[in-house]
């Protein structure tokens, strides 16, 4: 193990540690809750955090949002590997997909709505009450976090039980390179390998290309850049 990876190989474990006293969960396989399952390096470290670090009974849920992006495939692809890894080398969960299709010149809308959107209609599913929607996105803008949490309660307001949005990974170290770091070196390596993050990847016969430019793989970047000067 590396000395970055010893640093770092706990950081999302201790904010789901967080994220549980805050909401005041009972952290118990009776405990339901929804994990949002984008494929990117945020939602597979959370995910793989939460299966290892709690007792909670996990339903994956994946979103392919097939937009003028166009990095549904490249997205679909990471969810496949990754989520089959998951199945073959971590305590059972339930998962299921969606999609989102939308081809304008221009995506609109906001992913964290839609998120919580399809989270909610997923929670409206189960048969069992759901006590947290999880979901690894972070650094929102006070907006975006409104828009979201509106369409969340606009969808509970016949329910007796609403389910919380838990995002732990707002409870990590805020210089921005430090907590991808901590994202990074929490899950295992193998997953390290498999998630997707650029926004406007290219097909090419040999695979997908990143493109190099979005924020996404700006962050990519910076992070392997720290990882390299150790």
């Amino acid at each position: 193990m590396s000395s970055l990876e010893e640093k770092y190989s706990l950081a999302v474990k201790k904010s789901i540690d967080v994220a549980i006293k805050y909401h005041n969960f009972q952290n118990t396989e009776k405990e339901h809750a929804v994990v949002m399952y984008s494929g990117g390096m945020d939602s597979v470290s959370l995910a793989w955090n939460l299966l290892e670090h709690t007792n909670q009974s996990i339903h994956i849920h994946s979103i392919h949002i097939d937009n003028s992006d166009n990095r549904c495939q490249a997205e679909a692809k990471a969810i496949y590997e990754s989520i089959n890894w998951l199945k073959e080398n971590q305590r059972p969960f339930e998962f299921s997909a969606s999609v989102y299709s939308w081809k304008a010149a221009h995506p609109g809308g906001r992913d964290m709505s839609l998120a919580l959107f399809q989270g909610m209609r997923v929670v409206a599913g189960l048969p069992h009450n759901v006590v947290a929607i999880y979901t690894g996105d972070y650094n929102m803008g006070k907006e975006e976090s409104a828009e979201a949490m509106g369409v969340m309660n606009a969808l509970t307001t016949f329910n007796r039980k609403k389910p919380n949005w838990a995002a732990p990974l707002d409870y990590m170290n805020k210089v921005p390179v430090q907590r991808s770091l901590g994202v990074y070196f929490s899950m295992p390596y193998q997953l390290r390998t498999m998630y997707w993050s650029c926004r406007k990847p290219t097909e090419t016969p040999s695979g997908f290309v990143t493109c190099g430019v979005c924020h996404a793989c700006n962050r990519q970047h910076k992070l392997q850049q720290e990882i390299k000067n150790g």
